[in-house]
């Protein structure tokens, strides 16, 4: 996926050469963290606005040196969204370990799900697992 697969409405162009180019890009847990910060602090509305949420995760890529800063902020907003719909579902009351949890969000695959893209919760929750365990 390039720049040009976003529509100027903000979303993303279905199909499985989009989500395998999200799957590409490479973020860090702090990377991840950091657009988790910038889209909490959004208002409420610009939080479930894909653009508004794209704009200001645009700015960090431009100052975190991304080649391709648009493809850096959809990838980093669609990560972020996947992350906040598998809490939703499947740790509403956070008691996973919030660091392990980022670190997984950094490296997990996303997938098509039946409500969109996101990480499989299953998966998921087991790669969080095996992070908390791993001797740091």
């Amino acid at each position: 996926m390039n720049s040009e697969a976003i529509s100027a409405g903000g979303a993303i162009e279905e199909g499985s050469a989009v989500l395998d180019s999200l799957n590409l890009a490479k973020f860090s847990a702090p990377q991840i963290d950091t657009a988790l910060r910038l889209v909490e602090q959004l208002s409420a509305p610009e939080r479930g606005d894909p653009v508004s949420c794209r704009s200001a995760l645009q700015a960090y890529a431009r100052g975190a040196g991304f080649d391709d800063a648009i493809l850096a902020a959809e990838a980093l907003r669609v990560r972020v969204a996947a992350l906040a719909k598998w809490r939703a579902g499947h740790d509403p009351l956070r008691q996973s370990n919030a660091q392990s949890v980022v670190e997984a969000a950094a490296v997990s695959r996303l997938s098509e799900l039946a409500d969109g893209i996101g990480f499989e919760p299953a998966a998921f929750q087991e790669f969080i697992l095996f992070i908390e365990e791993i001797p740091w």
